[in-house]
This record gives C-alpha cells, structure tokens and sequence, in this order.
C-alpha cells in the first residue's frame, strides 16, 4: 500500500481537487489524537483518496499533529 499524502492547515483553505477534508472534532495531537488516527485511517483505507487535507480549528497545533502523523502506526500510511 503506497502511503497518501496529507496536509495540514487552517479550517476554510481548499483541498487540492479530489483531496478529502478531515476536521477533527478535538485536538488531534491532545485529547482527540486517537480519534483522529482511527478516523484518518479509516478515511484511507475506504474511500482511498488521492490526499488528506486535516482542518485545525486552532493552528497552534499543527506542529504537534505533523509530529503525530510522523510517528507509528500513521507514518506507515501517509506522507507529510
């Protein structure tokens, strides 16, 4: 399985075309980090879309979540 790339950004910038949004519903590197990796990776293994684009309510955590996503079992999936 080749790994789908994903971005993060702030909520109301658009996705690449095809590109699906996923908006964590807490903060994806706290509290909803869990969530946030069985959402995502059920996302991709599902719809098995060309990238993710994950929606930060609050941008203060993208270093945080980019972190997350760099480490097992995400990494294994997608690319930064």
């Amino acid at each position: 399985m080749s790994r789908v790339p994903v971005r993060v950004s702030s909520v109301g910038g658009e996705p690449p075309a095809g590109w699906v949004r996923l908006r964590p519903r807490a903060c994806p590197c706290c509290v909803g980090r869990v969530q946030m990796q069985v959402e995502l990776a059920r996302l991709i293994r599902e719809e098995r879309p060309p990238g993710v684009q994950i929606e930060l309510m609050d941008a203060t955590h993208a270093p945080a979540l980019r972190r997350a996503l760099a480490e097992w079992p995400l990494s294994q999936y997608v690319a930064l």
